[in-house]
């Protein structure tokens, strides 16, 4: 029996190779070096150092690392408050109700004679079906009660020492006691608000020398570019809380705790209030990237 199935499955793979340079398919690229294939486009093999972008977390240690735990949480917490007010579900409904018959009538003016087509009115409807898609779209970027959820699970997982954080989307899904998909959904979510990043990884299937698959996904390296990603007034709201909590543990001078990050492009004199701020802000900066 066990000679059988060796035989099809020897025949399947004969079949399968056949198939391919039939269809000009069997030639695979290389796995490393120039032209090499990935699963993916920006996917890379968990040894390359592109699949490696990690930095540690302020000073390294547990303290200040649940320090910056704790004020992205708090800040994904309160932006998320802000989100629903300012996109409540019902204004929300409505905008989809009027950008539905904004498209029903301009569908309507198409089909009409131009004598018959008010001067003007296709254009304003345009107009006005772009104000909505807009506003609709800042409302799905909303951030739900679950995104945080995800978000403290994720951050569960973070090496405070060098930054690292790369866990199976069913280990997320695990600690945060929700569906895969919901994770999958929550984490686009805090992509699109700035709070994480992430690179995909692949890795060696061992089907060397056979027409299969050389290389399979594998968890994605996640990690923080918020002073680039957040808007400008949530990474505000990050800087302030974290600085707070950092003053707390002896971090910085406790008198710094709420100035905003100056901006790079001029430097100030050194050793200027200023010039302390500037060199917050960069610390911050290299502890987001």
């Amino acid at each position: 029996m066990s000679g059988g199935a060796s035989i099809s499955r020897d025949v399947q793979r004969l079949l399968k190779g056949a198939t391919a340079q039939l269809a000009g398919r069997a030639r695979r690229g290389p796995d490393s070096g120039e032209g090499r294939r990935v699963p993916r486009r920006h996917s890379y093999d968990e040894a390359d150092p592109r699949a490696k972008p990690w930095a540690r977390i302020q000073d390294g240690s547990v303290a200040a690392g649940l320090a910056h735990r704790e004020a992205m949480i708090a800040t994904a917490e309160q932006l998320y408050v802000e989100q629903w007010r300012k996109f409540p579900l019902s204004e929300v409904r409505q905008a989809r109700a009027e950008r539905a018959a904004a498209a029903a009538e301009l569908d309507d003016l198409a089909s009409r004679s131009p004598a018959e087509i008010p001067v003007g009115r296709p254009a304003t409807l345009r107009q006005l079906i772009a104000k909505l898609d807009q506003e609709l779209d800042d409302a799905d970027r909303r951030l739900h009660r679950i995104d945080v959820t995800v978000l403290k699970a994720l951050l569960s997982f973070l090496d405070f020492s060098t930054g690292k954080l790369f866990p199976a989307i069913e280990r997320i899904a695990e600690k945060a006691g929700c569906h895969r998909n919901s994770v999958i959904s929550a984490l686009r979510r805090l992509k699109a608000n700035g709070f994480i990043e992430w690179v995909r990884r692949t890795t060696m299937t061992g089907n060397e020398g056979e027409f299969a698959p050389q290389r399979e996904q594998t968890s994605n390296a996640y990690y923080f570019d918020n002073r680039r990603r957040m808007a400008k007034a949530t990474w505000l709201r990050f800087t302030q809380i974290l600085t707070a909590k950092l003053s707390r543990l002896g971090r910085i001078p406790p008198g710094q705790s709420s100035a905003p990050v100056a901006d790079p492009a001029a430097p100030p004199a050194p050793g200027s209030m200023a010039a302390a701020l500037a060199s917050l802000g960069a610390a911050l900066s290299r502890a987001s990237t």
